[in-house]
């Protein structure tokens, strides 16, 4: 873990990993599956590692300064000089292969998955965040027992149901393609992650596409909210300069919080580039979501 923590203190870095779990009972998820994903892991590490249970939220908590499970679950910071609330040192990537499992009922789609069906979801730690995996990885083993999703029906199944089991978990970089293997089922040791991602192989990756792309395509995989000035960018106002703004305040924010070398970023610099680069073509569509 010392290694760990060596690359990983004084440096942006990014780990990603892929989950594997499978269905034991009949599970029904919502539109917004990363939410409730999200969610489970917020309880389930709450509810194993949290020891101060009198305290209802974290603003009224004594242990926020010290908490690991704060540390990844909650938005609070006094010191921050963003205000207290600053973002969470991870993100969830929800399962996307979704077409075979989408059922709408009464204009409303939800997922279904059945006994033995595997879905895939991936989570991403930043900076400090990647110390605390250990926490992440009891977590998730943690749905086994709390399930995902809700009740289908009460008599078909139960929520405290063990309702899925978690195969595999995969650390991976996307950049370079390595795959390293941290957990199997079948062997409760877990590996300590080593392919994080770096600054470096990113400018790397930049400088071997750059000379041979003339024109750059986003898939927006997810539904994106973009607020510039003010106000909800709508379908025919897209363009790329607030979407990147909005992603280098993102950075910002994370690096602020939890990493100790400040970004040396000339934000003004990017921002007057990225405003001169043009949506040549884009297939976008609204959609209302409801929570």
């Amino acid at each position: 873990m010392d290694r760990l923590k060596q690359k990983t203190m004084h440096h942006f870095t990014v780990q990603r990993m892929r989950f594997v779990v499978e269905a034991r009972g009949i599970i029904k998820s919502s539109e917004h599956q990363g939410s409730a994903i999200c969610g489970m892991l917020f309880h389930a590490l709450h509810n194993r590692f949290y020891d101060n249970r009198e305290a209802k939220e974290c603003t009224l908590c004594l242990l926020i300064a010290t908490s690991s499970v704060a540390f990844l679950v909650s938005t609070l910071d006094p010191q921050s000089e963003r205000g207290r609330d600053v973002p969470r040192p991870f993100n969830i990537q929800p399962p996307l292969s979704i077409c075979d499992h989408a059922v709408e009922r009464e204009g409303r789609f939800f997922f279904r998955y059945g006994p033995g069906e595997t879905l895939e979801f991936s989570l991403t730690l930043y900076a400090q965040a990647l110390q605390f995996f250990p926490y992440i990885v009891l977590a998730v083993n943690e749905f086994e027992r709390s399930g995902i999703g809700s009740n289908v029906e009460q008599a078909e199944v139960c929520w405290r149901c063990r309702r899925l089991a978690v195969q595999e978990g995969w650390a991976e970089n996307p950049l370079t393609g390595e795959h390293q293997p941290f957990f199997r089922a079948d062997n409760k040791m877990v590996q300590v992650l080593d392919i994080p991602i770096f600054h470096l192989q990113i400018t790397d990756y930049v400088l071997r596409i750059t000379p041979h792309a003339a024109s750059l395509m986003i898939h927006l995989l997810i539904p994106t909210r973009i607020i510039e000035h003010g106000r909800l960018v709508q379908l025919e106002m897209f363009r790329f300069q607030p979407f990147f703004q909005r992603l280098m305040e993102r950075l910002e924010a994370l690096s602020e919080a939890f990493c100790d070398t400040p970004l040396r970023v000339d934000f003004p610099v990017l921002l007057a580039a990225a405003d001169t680069v043009q949506v040549s073509e884009q297939h976008l569509y609204w959609e209302d979501l409801r929570s």
